[in-house]
């Protein structure tokens, strides 16, 4: 009787752990097996079940190693003896930074009302020395590639073994849609080489999303032979205007050494960019190094203009799938006090050509040119993210005053549909109370350092009276542009050199505030030669005006490359070893003969 009861308990506590097994969602962290060199990269992937869309995903901190890129998430299905389940595969990219025994922290998820985490998982990374000596087969590899036998074609061998390859996620897409072109070389010899010229993509603004300093390595099979492939460069590419473009050939140099003796060695491969092309070929003893170059093929993309078909009036260009908001920061000002309308777009798609969205003042409200911040995650393709624009604005009269809906238009390339967003009208109350003295200069210095343009100006002596005087001609110079144009020139003839004195001005200032100077009135020149306004000030509308009126191509891919420069100045952090005094002068000499036409 004890026997059989003890059998029952056991056959519940078994059902019961079968219902509660197949309740779970499983969650599980992989990582490369066996141990990995300090210094390479390596993956982990976080694999999990059944996740629905409103399911979500937060990834763990890796303190421990140098992130590279992620997440990647790829989807699939997998078949169980309970039917077909979903997959989600959640892979990041890390490198090690020295050797060790780490632990590989597991993600969490949260999965209907329920929070579950992923296992924690040991990764052991090794010195190259260790690896050298610990005699593992899987570190240790007899290759007779890198034997070069008498009488053997050493660049026959090297054009079976060292090769480079472009891989493109689309050969055909829409104005604003990325395409993401990924440069790999493939290598089993001992190789060191050189990019001697890296590609053009002319027609693209570019995103770059990994390089070389991110060291990332992996391998993959070819025909039976394990190759060892370094990811040289992964850019997102953002057409500007339809038609057929190329992405040019990327062009490496090698220097290869051969052994003269069959030999048990692991090959290894340098890559850098103009560091070995003036270096001589050393060889050592029982070794022949032989130099050779090779290239990418060029790419062909077909870009194909955004449908005309149902499409906005407002449309400016925006390329994914968007939400806007719009908020005051005070609901409430005193007179000449001034106040912020924020506009954030976010999601994913082509935010660096993102325009400022048109505003409708109310009068009596007087608004200004908007300063744009981004957070934007440049692993992702399309990026994704947020762009805020700020705009500033001052009423001298008490009153309520009501801001109209904005409206935005996007096109989204998945579905070939557009969609028209609007955000809520906006209500700030202007009070009869003069805001004080005080305040104002507070206003004033805190609106300069927002700015961020005058921030040498303000270590000289009579900061306050200095910006003081700077924010009023920033204010005012449009308007004396205007008037000394009427003045000076009554003929259709716009002066460039004036047009263009504030960026000179600039010219000695931070990158970033010369290019937002130097941007701002390339603009101001095309709303008066063109007659540009609001949504219409855009590359895309711009390429089309200079097509209707017969520029010159070799001009116009000029400015529009002179604007990507800009923005490529404004809108991100990298360095720039851009002549500006030269860029100027080009500016200045495009844009005189755009004007004597």
């Amino acid at each position: 009787m004890k026997k059989t009861a003890f059998h029952i308990i056991q056959l519940i506590a078994l059902m019961l752990s079968v219902v509660y097994s197949s309740a779970q969602v499983a969650f599980h962290t992989i990582v490369s097996q066996g141990p990995v060199v300090a210094g390479e990269s390596f993956q982990v992937q976080y694999v999990i079940e059944n996740m629905n869309k409103e399911d979500e995903f937060f990834a763990p901190d890796f303190k421990e190693f140098r992130f590279v890129s992620g997440p990647n998430v790829y989807t699939g299905s997998a078949l169980s003896t309970n039917g077909a389940k979903k997959l989600k595969n959640i892979v990041y990219t890390l490198a090690t930074t020295r050797p060790g025994r780490f632990i590989i922290p597991g993600a969490s998820a949260r999965i209907g009302d329920k929070l579950i985490k992923s296992e924690n998982v040991w990764l052991e990374v090794i010195s190259k020395t260790e690896m050298q000596k610990n005699g593992k087969a899987h570190l240790q590899d007899t290759n007779e590639d890198y034997f070069l036998s008498p009488g053997e074609d050493p660049y026959a061998k090297m054009q079976r073994n060292l090769f480079m390859k472009v891989l493109v996620d689309k050969r055909s897409c829409f104005v604003g849609e990325p395409v993401t072109a990924t440069f790999k070389l493939y290598s089993r010899l001992e190789s060191r080489s050189d990019i001697v010229k890296n590609p053009g993509f002319y027609g693209f603004t570019v995103q770059d999303m990994i390089n070389l300093d991110d060291k990332l390595i992996n391998t993959e099979n070819i025909n039976g032979k394990t190759f060892d492939v370094h990811v040289v460069r992964k850019v997102q590419l953002y057409p500007l205007q339809p038609g057929s473009f190329s992405i040019d050939a990327m062009e490496v140099r090698n220097k290869v050494e051969f052994s003269k003796s069959l030999v048990s060695k692991k090959t290894e491969q340098e890559i850098a960019e103009g560091v070995y092309a003036h270096e001589e070929a050393e060889e050592k003893n029982n070794t022949v190094v032989v130099e050779n170059s090779m290239h990418t093929e060029p790419v062909a993309i077909t870009v194909k203009p955004s449908p005309e078909k149902n499409k906005p009036l407002d449309y400016n260009g925006a390329t994914g799938s968007f939400k806007v908001i719009a908020s005051l920061d005070k609901n409430e000002l005193a007179r000449n006090e001034e106040g912020n309308l924020i506009v954030t777009i976010s999601g994913k798609g082509n935010f660096t050509q993102l325009s400022a969205p048109a505003i409708v003042w109310p009068a009596g409200i007087e608004g200004f040119d908007p300063t744009i911040k981004d957070s934007l995650d440049h692993q992702h393709s399309p990026l994704s993210g947020k762009r805020v624009f700020n705009f500033r604005f001052i009423s001298a009269k008490a009153g309520n005053y009501i801001f109209p809906a904005i409206s935005f238009s996007f096109f989204k390339p998945d579905s070939n549909i557009y969609k028209r967003i609007v955000t809520n009208p906006l209500t700030v109350h202007i009070s009869k109370q003069k805001r004080k003295s005080n305040e104002a200069a507070k206003d004033l210095t805190n609106a300069v350092k927002r700015k961020g343009q005058l921030k040498w100006w303000l270590t000289g002596i009579g900061g306050l009276l200095i910006a003081a005087g700077v924010f009023y001609w920033v204010r005012k110079t449009k308007q004396v542009n205007i008037k000394q144009t009427s003045l000076e020139d009554t003929s259709s003839t716009i002066s460039v050199a004036r047009i263009l004195q504030p960026a000179y001005t600039f010219s000695e200032a931070d990158d970033k505030t010369f290019y937002t100077v130097l941007r701002n009135y390339v603009w101001e020149f095309f709303s008066q030669h063109y007659g540009l306004t609001g949504s219409s000030m855009n590359k895309g509308m711009l390429s089309k005006t200079m097509d209707d009126h017969a520029v010159d191509t070799k001009d116009k891919n000029q400015l529009l490359e002179i604007l990507h420069q800009c923005e490529t100045g404004v809108f991100t952090n990298a360095e720039s070893n851009t002549d500006k005094k030269k860029l100027l002068e080009e500016t200045k000499d495009v844009l005189k003969k755009l004007n004597d036409q």
